[in-house]
């Protein structure tokens, strides 16, 4: 007996209702997964682990060098490691910027170091005599102060060579090839759809503070990606024989030399009382013979000192700490 359509639906349907539970289990809806065409995840989180560690390591080094440069308590630590476009990087640039240029040997890509404009001008003013908390004013760098921070931006690069080495990364050489002051040339360096990472550290230079942030390309991170692994970072740390390099650490710190100065006083001069001075001029301090003068430490001052003499030469004596200076430098 032939069957009609509609029974032959019936009878389907009726057949689909009695399945069994694992039967429709089986049914299992496709797995999607969101995919970010426009910015590609390039780097692992232990790849961004395994940076920060190193810039960590960095940020160690910079501050002991630096604080003997600039004669201040320097800190500095990262805050951020992110995996950006290029494109977003360059938009929050400043207009006029301050940004390094660093070749990185035998890797074929360039890093950028952008200085904020409070810690730009503020390290320039330092290492031309300043006192480094001058109000900071939108403006590019002049030829000589371009020529102050490329020394300083060097300085970093040999710094961050070093703390490469921790990572037994060795033969590789970072200098700098230009600072940059203009946006738009630095726009233009990479194409805006690039992945590069972007390390953000904050450096906080006496009473004042600022940013420096890197910019890391994949393509010149890709070839030591796999060294840069936290995972191998931690096993070198557990390793015992870090113990014989922590001894050679704590030896080396007892012959640091720490520059020191006495400061007698102040006094103010007009243009028109410099340009007249002659010897024999007397000038006329803000302190007393009586009151105690100041000795600083890495240009900050430290202790209450009296002035006298033994022998030919002149001395101070500490009477005490200072308590007015709430950071700890020593």
């Amino acid at each position: 007996m032939a069957l009609t359509q509609k029974e032959i639906e019936e009878l389907i349907s009726s057949m689909i209702g009695q399945g069994t539970e694992d039967d429709r289990a089986k049914v299992v809806k496709p797995r999607l997964r969101v995919y970010d065409f426009k910015r590609p995840d390039k780097f692992s989180k232990d790849h961004l682990r395994g940076v920060q560690l190193l810039f960590d390591n960095f940020c160690r080094l910079v501050t002991s060098y630096f604080s003997g440069l600039f004669r201040l308590a320097i800190h500095s630590n990262v805050v951020s490691v992110d995996q950006v476009t290029y494109e977003e990087f360059s938009a929050n640039l400043a207009n006029p910027c301050s940004v390094a240029v660093v070749d990185w040997e035998p890797l074929s890509s360039n890093m950028l170091v952008n200085f904020s404009p409070q810690i730009a001008l503020q390290m320039v003013d330092r290492l031309c005599g300043g006192a480094g908390n001058t109000t900071v004013v939108s403006r590019a760098l002049t030829e000589i102060e371009t020529a102050v921070l490329r020394r300083v931006a060097e300085t970093m690069a040999d710094l961050l060579a070093t703390a490469l080495k921790e990572f037994n990364i060795e033969g590789h050489k970072l200098s700098v090839s230009a600072i940059e002051v203009n946006p738009l040339f630095v726009q233009q360096a990479m194409a805006p759809n690039e992945i590069v990472m972007s390390v953000t550290i904050d450096v906080k230079f006496g009473v004042q503070s600022g940013s420096i942030e890197f910019c890391l390309p994949y393509d010149l991170l890709e070839p030591v990606l796999p060294v840069l692994s936290a995972h191998r970072w931690f096993s070198k740390k557990d390793d015992p024989g870090n113990g014989k390099s922590n001894a050679n650490v704590a030896s080396a710190i007892h012959t640091v030399e720490i520059p020191i100065s006495c400061r007698l006083g102040e006094s103010t001069l007009t243009m028109k009382d410099v340009m007249s001075l002659k010897p024999g001029d007397v000038i006329e301090l803000n302190v007393r013979t009586s009151d105690y003068t100041t000795l600083h430490l890495l240009g900050k001052p430290k202790f209450n000192v009296e002035v006298g003499r033994i022998g030919s030469r002149l001395a101070v004596r500490i009477v005490s700490r200072r308590e007015d200076n709430g950071e700890e430098l020593i």
